[in-house]
């Protein structure tokens, strides 16, 4: 008390005006609870401001003095101000909106005191009815007025504006009932400032986008005036007028230009609007002013919370926004069509796609299952429009990126046709190209050097890197990532993890997807930041990446595996949280050795799938002419002595297949398609030794009693079989491992002694033949040839 005592005489000892007069307010309410504080003293300071609020002429002390009352009857819980000054400062404000000789950017303070004295009402019962609603009718009739008067003027103040639509609105909501008159006088005005429609005052209007929007959400509270039983008739033929004007605005764009297919639904007729020009040069530029609008308030319209349900027009919002979305650059257009008028349709295109794309999205949001039915021809319209989309247009394809996540989140992918999800993801895979054919030309120019050993290929690779690095110099080297390729890349890596889920996608395709995206986190640090547009491009592609692998662990099936325990290790500490949620019920925490880099999947050849799918992405390699002499030199090292596999730590261009490497040094070899690593490096162990019976982890379950009699030996073809399977994909399953320490030591030496044979076999069918990914083998051959 001694301290709201001690703000209180502070702020008698200062003027309003004082800048710090209202913060003190804020900060310290001494006005929350007035009964507990000395009534001498608020008396005093209420006394002061209530003669300075019921003075006739403006100042600037007033206008402050009613930021002060505002801010006091906010914070009194009591309502303690109300009902001691609320009902003079009431008159007050009232009589200063109405008066026509109140200049307009005196208003704003006044208004804003006036709705929170209204709204604040509601509180205390016994002052709503005895002061505010006598005076709510003249209220609602002064409020039209003055929107029209701030109209009227040649040049209207848009601050002040706002602050009366949104004045209106709030106390619209609070009693409906008082503007009920006024409605068929206000919802011309909200229709014309929606619409940029020109009036006598404003022939070329230019409306804000925030007053286009307060425009909106006034007039999708009008229907609210017709009581609760009639708002849901109400609201329908409002939405219906609307989208009559959709249909008409349509209309303008399509006539005279495209051979657009027939309309599914009919719109509605729209009587509210006015006839759209007769040129088509002025025709299409109004139709797209009157088809944001009316779009901006169907939106505000399925957002409104009704009291009672109301029929929404579900099938002809979606065929307004199909429409918009089935044209493009590829629909065919009139034989008559002027160039001017063809130019002015395709420049108008992203913001056609981008109404089609907010109705649906807003549909969605607004009925959610009902939705269903149209769920087919949606993604129909959308993903073909998004494969049909140039990749200059960025902006068009962020936008239908962000479409998709809406639907694929509201509408999980196991309840749509597998065809969808999969060309998605294959979509969300080729906009990795910009990254992965990014490389750095002077550590391609060292890998060369240190490579080329005096051999044909060595000259070559490093002939090649002196090309790569030339063109640098002369300005053909790459260039920086742009701002729109990077929205585009983060998008899609926000939408994988969804695609990721589907339940029929191909195996082949998701494990190339895996791949890519375990690629793209190892070679992203590499990558020089100068490459990217912002200083933060690179960090937060990286963290997307990221949580798209943390996702892939939760992927139970439908891909193949091996990768876990290779996401788990190249991570690190930041994902250790969430790893441990997803791994813990599948592998507790025990200590395990690090597999042999034979047993790691990510060094097996590609398959006929996986590159099928690589090709359908629109992913390529440099060296895919070349196949034959590819075959012949991998049939060379397959005779030839497998090398010592000893993992380099140079970096992450150390870890790639002798495919890539080849490619990467090779710049003389001219393509379009972006170059992409068949497999994504790893973090290898330092110096990789056959299994033996040390590394196998111990069990965590008890052991199992020891047989008395001699264990029978395994069949030779029954344990390659079993082999194969376990370690050409990753670790020794679990029952494996608990099999295989419950046996004594001499049936375990007698299994690896076995093991070690068939390893030697050459005729062995099971084991598949897995590269090291080292090319000493072909710089011995090399050698070997010249010293020929």
């Amino acid at each position: 008390m001694a301290e709201q005592t001690k703000v209180i005489s502070l702020l008698s000892s200062l003027q309003f005006i004082h800048p710090s007069f209202v913060p003190l307010l804020e900060s310290h309410k001494p006005l929350a609870r007035p009964s507990t504080g000395s009534q001498s003293q608020l008396n005093k300071l209420l006394n002061r401001l209530n003669i300075v609020l019921l003075t006739k002429d403006d100042s600037r002390e007033k206008r402050a003095a009613c930021e002060a009352a505002e801010e006091m009857i906010k914070q009194d819980e009591e309502g303690w101000v109300l009902a001691g000054w609320g009902k003079g400062w009431l008159g007050g404000c009232l009589g200063w909106i109405a008066s026509t000789s109140s200049p307009m950017p005196s208003i704003p303070p006044y208004l804003s005191l006036l709705s929170t004295l209204v709204l604040t009402s509601s509180h205390f019962p016994s002052f709503e009815r005895q002061n505010v609603h006598p005076i709510m009718g003249k209220l609602s009739v002064s409020l039209g007025r003055l929107l029209q008067r701030c109209l009227a003027e040649p040049q209207p103040d848009w601050d002040v504006l706002l602050d009366i639509l949104n004045s209106i609105q709030f106390i619209l909501l609070h009693s409906p009932a008082n503007f009920r008159p006024s409605t068929a006088t206000l919802k011309p005005i909200l229709l014309a400032l929606a619409l940029l429609i020109p009036t006598p005052t404003s022939p070329n209007p230019s409306i804000p986008a925030e007053i286009r929007t307060a425009s909106a959400k006034l007039l999708a509270c009008c229907h609210v005036t017709a009581g609760k039983a009639q708002s849901p008739a109400s609201w329908a033929a409002d939405m219906k007028d609307l989208l009559g004007g959709i249909g008409k605005a349509a209309v303008g764009i399509t006539t005279d230009a495209w051979e657009a297919d027939p309309v599914a639904v009919n719109p509605p007729p729209s009587p509210n609007t006015p006839e759209l020009p007769i040129d088509p040069l002025q025709r299409v530029p109004v139709s797209l002013d009157w088809l944001e609008g009316l779009t901006e308030a169907v939106l505000e319209m399925l957002r409104f919370p009704t009291n009672r349900p109301v029929q929404v027009p579900v099938a002809g919002i979606v065929s307004a926004g199909l429409r918009f979305l089935s044209l493009t650059l590829d629909t065919p257009t009139v034989s008559y069509i002027s160039p001017q008028h063809h130019a002015l349709l395709v420049a108008s295109l992203p913001r056609i796609w981008s109404i089609g794309m907010q109705l649906l999205g807003g549909i969605a949001l607004a009925v959610e299952d009902h939705l269903f039915p149209h769920l087919s021809n949606i993604l129909d319209h959308s993903v073909w429009l998004l494969e049909r989309i140039p990749s200059s247009m960025s902006e068009c394809q962020t936008q239908l990126l962000k479409f998709h996540t809406l639907l694929l989140t509201l509408y999980p992918p196991s309840l749509v046709p597998t065809d969808y999800p999969t060309r998605l993801l294959r979509f969300c895979v080729s906009t990795f190209s910009p990254l992965l054919e990014r490389k750095d030309v002077s550590a391609s120019a060292v890998a060369s050097k240190n490579e080329s050993g005096g051999g044909k290929r060595g000259k070559k690779r490093a002939r090649n890197a002196e090309d790569g690095l030339v063109g640098d110099l002369e300005g053909k080297g790459r260039q920086s990532l742009g701002t729109g390729e990077v929205k585009v890349i983060l998008q899609a890596l926000k939408l994988s993890p969804i695609l990721h889920t589907t339940p029929l996608i191909s195996p082949s395709l998701l494990t190339l997807s895996i791949r890519l995206h375990l690629s793209l986190y190892l070679a992203l640090p590499s990558l020089f930041s100068s490459v990217f547009p912002s200083f933060n491009a690179k960090s937060e592609i990286l963290e997307a990446v990221q949580k798209v692998l943390e996702s892939v662990l939760s992927v139970g099936e439908g891909w193949s595996k091996g990768y876990e325990s290779v996401i788990i290790s190249v991570l690190g500490h930041k994902s250790q949280s969430s790893i441990d949620k997803i791994v813990h019920p599948k592998l507790p925490p025990m200590l395990r050795a690090q597999p042999a880099l034979r047993e790691l999947h990510f060094f097996t050849k590609e398959g006929d799938e996986e590159k099928k799918e690589r090709k359908l992405a629109r992913l390529g390699v440099d060296d895919e002419e070349i196949e034959a002499e590819q075959e012949e030199e991998e049939e060379t090292v397959r005779l030839a002595p497998a090398p010592p596999q000893i993992a380099s730590t140079t970096g992450f261009a150390s870890f790639a297949l002798p495919s890539t490497r080849e490619v990467a040094s090779s710049a003389s070899v001219a393509t379009t398609a972006p170059v992409v690593p068949v497999a994504a490096p790893i973090a290898a162990p330092s110096v990789a030794t056959p299994p033996s019976p040390a590394l196998i982890p111990a069990s965590t379950s008890a052991p199992a009693a020891t047989p008395a009699v001699d264990p029978i030996p395994s069949q030779p073809e029954q344990t390659t079989s079993t082999t194969t399977s376990s370690s050409f994909i990753s670790f020794t399953s679990n029952s494996t491992l608990a099999t295989t320490t419950s046996k004594t030591n001499e049936t375990v030496v007698k299994q690896t002694t076995q093991m070690e044979k068939m390893e030697v076999d050459d005729e062995d069918e099971g084991i598949p033949e897995l590269d090291s990914g080292s090319d000493d083998g072909l710089l011995e051959d090399d050698d070997e040839e010249e010293e020929d």
